[in-house]
C-alpha cells in the first residue's frame, strides 16, 4: 500500500520561504561588506592608522644564554644511615612429595633479613598437575612479626601422581 505525501499547508510554504531569503541575505552581505585587503579601505584612514603607535613598555631583564647565579653556602652535614645488606642470598626447601599437595617453607638465618621469594615445584609423578596454590612470606598476615622466610604450597589438580614444592627466599646480611 502506497502512502501519499500530504500537501503542505500556506504557512508552511511562507515558512520555508522566509528560512531560504533570510538565509541567503546572509550570506550576500557578508560577501559584499566583508574586507579582504587594504585596498577596500579608503586611503585617508590608512594614512592615519599608520601614524598611530603606542607607548613604549618597561625595560625588560637582561640576561645571558646559559647564565646562572652564584653558588649557595652548603647545608649541615646529615647524621649517618644505618649500614646496609652487604650481600643477598638465596636459600631453598623442598617439601615432602604429595598426592594432593605439597608445602615447603624456606627460612632466612638468624639477623638475616627477607627481601623476596618464591615458589616452584620440585617434581610431579604420574598424571599430576601441578598449580601453583600459596606463595607468601612466612609467617603472614597483617598481624603477624616480621617475616622470617617464605612459603610455597602447590596442588596436584591432575588424576593421579605426587607434586613436591620447592620454595626459594631471598636473604640480605647485614
Amino acid at each position: 500500500m502506497r502512502k501519499l505525501l500530504r500537501k503542505p499547508s500556506p504557512a508552511m510554504v511562507i515558512a520555508c520561504l522566509a528560512l531560504f531569503v533570510a538565509s541567503t541575505g546572509t550570506s550576500i552581505a557578508a560577501s559584499h561588506y566583508l574586507i579582504t585587503s587594504t585596498k577596500q579601505i579608503k586611503p585617508s584612514v590608512l594614512k592615519h592608522l599608520r601614524g598611530v603607535k603606542g607607548a613604549k613598555g618597561a625595560q625588560g631583564l637582561t640576561g645571558s644564554i646559559g647564565a646562572t647565579g652564584a653558588t649557595g653556602a652548603g647545608g649541615a652535614t646529615g647524621a649517618t644511615g644505618a649500614a646496609g645488606a652487604t650481600q643477598v642470598v638465596k636459600r631453598y626447601a623442598v617439601g615432602s612429595a604429595g598426592p594432593n599437595f605439597s608445602q615447603a617453607i624456606a627460612t632466612c638465618n638468624a639477623g638475616e633479613t627477607v627481601t623476596g621469594g618464591g615458589a616452584d615445584y620440585d617434581g610431579f609423578t604420574g598424571a599430576a598437575i601441578p598449580v601453583v596454590r600459596w606463595n607468601a612470606p612466612s609467617p603472614y598476615g597483617k598481624d603477624s612479626t616480621v617475616p622470617t622466610g617464605w612459603t610455597a604450597t602447590i596442588d596436584n589438580r591432575g588424576p593421579s601422581g605426587t607434586v613436591t614444592a620447592l620454595a626459594w627466599v631471598m636473604c640480605a646480611q647485614p
